[in-house]
């Protein structure tokens, strides 16, 4: 089993649908395919490639090798259920609610929505929302700060990796603008 790595004052918190059996078998975030830390590396997000078999625990656990020494933590909308098949995988309103709850609870400044399913009943199902772009979704939770993008899951569909890294660079440009305002 996998834990979420949430807590305050994150800079960004990643949110998958829930963890693949290997992950959850290895006990560590996005340890099937290195894709996500590839493109988390390829975006300046992180400044050292890493081993995905630990890198859960260097990104998420640590700001170390993070740009500007960020803060980032992961969660999934259906905690511990582990499935690598996503069409099995049926998130509730609970899910949306318990998603909802832990954002407004942390404002992380970022979120960012990892996989499709996540935008179907998170955003469109119970934020309402029926059109969702790739990419900076803005500030979608009432009464929070905290800027949402939706990036399409790391692997496995037709979205080349080059587009999730130039959404990668938008949300660093948008963390950039936001500290150099913080500090005026």
């Amino acid at each position: 089993m996998i834990y979420p790595f949430v807590r305050h004052g994150l800079d960004i918190l990643f949110v998958g649908l829930n963890p693949a059996n290997t992950s959850s078998k290895k006990g560590h975030y996005f340890s099937t395919n290195p894709a996500f830390w590839n493109q988390l590396y390829d975006s300046g997000l992180i400044t050292t490639q890493v081993n995905m078999n630990v890198a859960d625990e260097q990104v998420f656990g640590s700001s170390r090798i993070n740009a500007n020494h960020w803060e980032y933590g992961v969660t999934d909308l259906v905690n511990g259920l582990a499935e690598s098949n996503s069409a099995v995988v049926k998130p509730t309103v609970r899910n949306c609610v318990d998603l909802m709850q832990t954002i407004i609870k942390y404002e992380p400044k970022v979120v960012v929505l990892l996989h499709g399913k996540v935008i179907k009943h998170f955003v469109n199902a119970y934020m309402g929302k029926t059109s969702v772009k790739r990419g900076n979704l803005g500030k979608l939770v009432d009464g929070c700060d905290t800027v949402l993008f939706n990036v399409p899951f790391p692997h496995g569909n037709s979205i080349p990796s080059k587009d999730k890294i130039e959404i990668y660079k938008q949300v660093k440009e948008t963390l950039e603008s936001w500290n150099s305002t913080m500090y005026k």
